[in-house]
């Protein structure tokens, strides 16, 4: 990581460059790899500003602030990018772990090769598992729980299987003996 200090109107003193450093170095164990550190430093009468911008291979973050202490204004601009890089970072691990729409549906229709294998054997493990007959797919465009549940009062059934629009999750309306509507989310831990 290449650190670049600049400064107008004023010298850049050992302690502050020090300072920069130690700082730019929590980041870097926050975010590696950074290519490029760029800390601009201005004074305006009794107003320091400071300025940063961070470059890495996939995004450039960019923060700046302004107090009557320099080194308050560093921190502030430092938390700043903290904040930023963090937040791109807790993006990134959302995009992975979730499924496009599209996927959903094509997990849901059943398009996949998971139909079960009937086994021929006479093998006392086989007793113990369950044996379905072919499963019931369904190609479920999302919806949101009000349409759900009239979706299930069209159908007649006990429990419809959705894709929840506004989460993009299987979700589950049922109507219980008492003639209520239930409906269950999944939680992920």
């Amino acid at each position: 990581m290449q650190i670049h200090v600049t400064s107008r109107h004023f010298e850049i003193t050992d302690d502050i460059g020090t300072y920069i450093e130690k700082r730019a170095k929590k980041i870097e164990a926050i975010f590696n790899p950074i290519i490029d550190f760029q800390v601009v430093m201005e004074v305006e009468k009794n107003r320091y500003r400071a300025e940063i911008t961070l470059a890495t291979r996939k995004a450039t973050f960019h923060a700046q602030g302004e107090t009557h202490d320099i080194f308050a204004s560093l921190d502030d601009v430092m938390d700043k990018i903290e904040t930023q890089i963090r937040r791109h970072k807790e993006r990134i691990k959302d995009r992975r772990h979730r499924l496009s729409q599209r996927e959903v549906a094509v997990q849901l229709s059943g398009n996949s090769d998971d139909t079960p294998v009937e086994s021929d054997t006479n093998d006392p493990s086989d007793m113990l598992t369950p044996h379905f007959s072919a499963p019931e797919k369904f190609a479920s465009k999302p919806m949101s729980i009000g349409e759900a549940v009239m979706q299930l009062r069209t159908s007649g059934d006990d429990l419809l299987l959705f894709l929840n629009s506004g989460t993009n999750q299987v979700n589950a309306v049922y109507e219980d003996d008492n003639g209520e509507y239930g409906w269950v989310e999944p939680q992920f831990v």
